[in-house]
């Protein structure tokens, strides 16, 4: 008796051993698990979280070219447009020009527009009117093709003052002076053109003469080129 109760004394006693082996082996299990889990979680977290900043960097990439592309886009599309008016503008300034240099051609005939019977000859008178039309009817075509404010004031003020010479007779008993205030704001006009055409800043502001004064000195404008003094052309 007292063998079987050793012997189930000793059974007691492994059974106890494995159960606690088993429980500890378990407890060893379990935290493994644990830090298996979390080593897991924070490896996808940091994956997320690298995958979130990759897309977002590339989305700001893209946004940022896109931007780029749009902004240099709107720039050559303004660059050409300013061009495109810069040439029109240059090439009706040309033409004005050309109208310019032929009413300038007839200036000495302006006067007798509005005389009965011309100091100059009546087919010189007939030129004259003819030219100076030209130039009117180039304040209504070529002119509105100058998109500068500058310009078109002063064009218009040379038409203003031609008529003012040839049909509406002001200025009358100064023809010398009529004819040479006329020609120093042509020439005023035509520098402006030429300025247009180079796309160079303009001569600056200047009120036009006035027909009617006391003084006899013909108007000049205020500063002009070295071939606008060419004695030839009895200025």
């Amino acid at each position: 008796m007292r063998l079987l109760r050793l012997c189930s004394e000793l059974e007691n006693e492994c059974l106890c051993f494995l159960l606690g082996a088993k429980n500890a082996g378990m407890s060893s299990w379990g935290d493994l698990a644990g830090e298996t889990a979390s080593a897991l979680v924070g490896t996808l977290a940091g994956g997320g979280i690298a995958v979130y900043v990759a897309r977002w960097q590339t989305a700001r990439t893209i946004e940022s070219q896109v931007e780029l592309a749009t902004s240099q886009e709107a720039a050559a599309s303004a660059s050409a447009r300013r061009q495109w008016a810069q040439q029109r503008a240059a090439e009706a300034a040309q033409r004005l020009l050309e109208r310019l240099a032929e009413l300038s051609a007839w200036l000495p005939s302006l006067p007798d527009l509005a005389q009965d019977e011309p100091q100059l000859s009546g087919r010189a008178r007939e030129r004259c009117a003819e030219a100076l039309d030209s130039v009117r009817r180039g304040m209504q075509t070529d002119l509105l093709s100058i998109g500068d404010d500058r310009v078109r004031s002063r064009y218009r003020v040379l038409v203003r003052l031609c008529f003012d010479v040839g049909w509406r007779d002001i200025g009358r008993g100064s023809r010398e002076r009529q004819i040479r205030d006329v020609r120093g704001y042509l020439r005023y006009v035509q520098f402006t053109l030429e300025a247009v055409i180079d796309d160079s800043p303009l001569p600056d502001d200047c009120a036009a003469p006035v027909l009617e004064r006391g003084d006899g000195a013909p108007w000049l404008p205020p500063a002009m080129p070295w071939y606008w003094r060419d004695p030839a052309d009895g200025s």
